[in-house]
């Protein structure tokens, strides 16, 4: 049933829902190691770049990478607070993005900032990251908190 909020501007409020097969090709080894406890990263032996996110190829050579696993220590390189977004994180407003620097990682990886006084965070704050128990297949199955 449509609720209607407003008549000028018209607002109003669909229910709205939409199923779709995704697959994730040659990075899935990154979602299935996660249900395995595992956080992975591709090198390229070549030219001996590690890319988190994953990558199936190198960017610069071309050549297949391969899989290796990292610690997940790291810090943090820039964050931002967001007080607006999508469904599945209404219920963690406010909460931080961060680009993260790993241990071993040529790229930065972006992901969420678990932390509990978020006037706390600051660039260079070293960071572990965290992974799901229960795996949704998706990248919030991984997020980053201060490392103790």
């Amino acid at each position: 049933m449509t609720e209607v909020y407003s008549m000028d501007p018209l607002i109003i409020k669909t229910p709205y829902e939409m199923s779709y097969k995704h697959s994730y090709g040659k990075t899935s080894k990154f979602f299935t190691s996660l249900s395995a406890g595992k956080l992975m990263a591709t090198r390229c032996d070549h030219c001996k770049f590690t890319f988190l996110p994953p990558r199936a190829d190198c960017p610069y050579c071309l050549a297949e990478t391969k899989w290796v696993e990292i610690s997940g220590k790291g810090i943090v390189h820039t964050f931002s607070t967001l007080y607006f977004s999508g469904e599945k994180f209404l219920k963690d407003l406010p909460f931080q993005l961060v680009y993260v620097e790993l241990e071993g990682v040529d790229t930065l990886f972006l992901t969420r900032l678990k932390i509990k006084d978020k006037n706390s965070t600051k660039i260079g704050m070293k960071i572990k990251m965290k992974i799901s128990r229960e795996p949704e297949w998706r990248s919030s199955d991984v997020w980053a908190e201060p490392e103790d």
